[in-house]
């Protein structure tokens, strides 16, 4: 008894009595932070193409912070997520700092500041430069959420193929580019002429932003982010004098069988390739009954929820916007469950303890 005594009154008190409660991991409050992502949002043919969503960063269930880490330096940044959305397009990303945490009473917010350019490899343009690109959001409140989005500079590529500084976006309006001198993020073909538009704007919605499923709004949401659309015009080009826009019919294409056939055909019929990417993509949600240092929607334990959501990489059949992020984390054991299996573990001991004591004690008695 002496020793169990001694062993129980070692243990620390749990993360409850101690610290602050964590919040309910499905009700929030909570805000996750993006660093950019890209799909291919119609692949010319009226379906969804690919798409590649970066890491993502979502606030911890206590007061704190979840940083991304400095590998993440272009999107697409692999072969993977090249197949997924094309080898062309290259958004380099220096500078980085983004993060979703928790204040001391309990209000979440997401950050994202970085440069951005995006360049079409295939024509060597550089279609955009963003320089110190900034978006925030915050709620401290269920009543009046705060977002923002700035950036120190924008620069556009013009339709002779040269990079000028623009204006940024006012509130609620956009900026423009049109018939602009490169392609898509997709394949073209080398026997096809194409000419992009593209729009920039801030983000107004939590359903424009590019996310995995596991990042997820509540009942009250906020959230900011730079929106840019392109759509890229893709026509056959004149070729040995044929008529502008006339696609082969599948005999006049040589050494190929009738399916290689058709499926050149089809990519030579004129078609629009729709390019969306977000750019710092960031949101915070609350409770309706939320009230900053409240403690209305504390969970009881410390659940087993990652702090950073892995990329996410969507194929090019069936993907939309939301991905699925691959890979998967490690869920985390929770202290509730590591001191549980310690006592089960120590009584274990103590009892297997106590019963060679008596054994033993019976077997001294025996002999005297």
């Amino acid at each position: 008894m002496t020793l169990a005594l001694a062993v129980f009154g070692t243990i620390p008190p749990t993360a409850s009595a101690t610290g602050p409660r964590p919040v309910d991991p499905a009700a929030g409050p909570v805000a996750f932070a993006n660093i950019a992502s890209l799909a291919v949002t119609d692949d010319g043919y009226g379906r969804p193409g690919g798409s590649v969503i970066s890491e993502t960063q979502r606030s911890p269930l206590t007061p704190g912070r979840s940083r991304l880490g400095a590998d993440r330096t272009a999107v697409p940044g692999s072969e993977g997520e090249r197949a997924a959305v094309g080898p062309n397009y290259r958004l380099a990303i220096e500078r980085h700092d983004v993060t979703a945490g928790l204040d001391g009473d309990r209000v979440p917010e997401a950050t994202a500041l970085a440069d951005f350019v995006l360049t079409d490899l295939a024509s060597g343009v550089t279609v955009l430069s963003f320089e110190r690109a900034a978006t925030s959001a915050r709620c401290a409140s269920a009543r009046s959420p705060e977002v923002a989005a700035s950036a120190a500079s924008l620069s556009l590529v013009g339709s002779d193929g040269v990079l000028r500084r623009v204006r940024l976006p006012e509130p609620g309006g956009e900026v423009r580019g049109e018939n602009l001198p490169f392609g898509a993020s997709v394949e073209i073909g080398e026997d096809e002429a194409v000419t992009s538009d593209i729009r920039i704007r801030e983000v107004t919605g939590f359903d424009e932003l590019l996310r995995q499923r596991q990042w997820r709004d509540g009942d009250v949401t906020a959230a900011s982010g730079w929106l840019v659309e392109i759509d890229t015009r893709v026509r056959p080009s004149a070729k040995d004098g044929a008529a502008r826009g006339e696609p082969p019919l599948p005999e006049e294409v040589t050494g190929t069988t009738e399916a290689e056939a058709g499926s050149e055909k089809r990519r030579r019929v004129a078609r629009t390739v729709e390019t969306t990417l977000v750019l710092g993509g960031v949101s915070c949600s609350v409770p309706h009954e939320f009230t900053p240092g409240g403690n209305e929607q504390a969970g009881s334990g410390a659940p087993s929820v990652p702090v950073a959501i892995p990329a996410g990489v969507g194929t090019q059949a069936g993907a939309g916007p939301e991905a699925v992020a691959q890979g998967g984390t490690r869920p985390a054991v929770s202290p509730a469950t590591v001191w549980g299996t310690a006592l089960l573990a120590g009584g274990g001991v103590l009892g297997l303890a106590a019963l060679l004591l008596a054994r033993r004690a019976g077997t001294a008695r025996a002999r005297s």
